[in-house]
């Protein structure tokens, strides 16, 4: 089994149709994001990349893949996908109001996230981050009515982002 992990779980292996290369891309893709968040916005603190955060709600629970700050302290909330996926926008705008009131209410100092960073009273930034060519076709049309209030980043890598990330498009 190792031996099949080595060589199929591997970002030059040569097999790209083995399952054990297509399973969980997108965990797959969160972890290199995550060992370097920096390459999505120069901006982001490294130091501070928390992975599969729960953001809930008095009623509701949802996970999104990655929450971190900028270096001036503005909370960043990073929804990745490495397929298409047509609720991207929705899920983005759901994890931000539940981000927004966790920060208004002063959730993550109480909590122990971002030690030592004084967070700004911003609303969150949201990074859709997708291979460039796997941005669902209603993407644009659903992030257009979305409240002006939500800022987001459409950030897309090169399709071939396993053996490290490369983005090609910011919008």
């Amino acid at each position: 089994m190792l031996h099949n992990l080595e060589v199929h779980r591997h970002p030059l292996a040569s097999d790209t149709r083995h399952p054990l290369y297509r399973q969980q891309s997108e965990r797959w893709l969160e972890s290199i994001v995550r060992n370097d968040v920096t390459r999505i916005p120069a901006t982001l603190d490294s130091r501070f990349v928390y992975a599969q955060v729960f953001a809930n709600t008095s009623s509701e629970r949802g996970i999104l893949d990655l929450l971190t700050v900028a270096r001036d302290g503005r909370l960043a909330i990073l929804e990745l996908k490495a397929a298409e996926h047509i609720h991207l926008p929705l899920q983005a705008a759901n994890y931000w109001l539940r981000i927004r009131r966790h920060l208004q209410q002063g959730d993550f100092p109480r909590y122990g996230y971002f030690t030592g960073i004084a967070l700004q009273p911003a609303t969150p930034i949201v990074y859709l981050v997708a291979p460039s060519l796997r941005f669902h076709p209603t993407t644009d049309a659903l992030l257009r009515h979305l409240s002006p209030e939500i800022e987001v980043v459409r950030v897309g890598l090169a399709e071939s982002w396993r053996p490290g990330l490369r983005v090609v498009m910011r919008q």
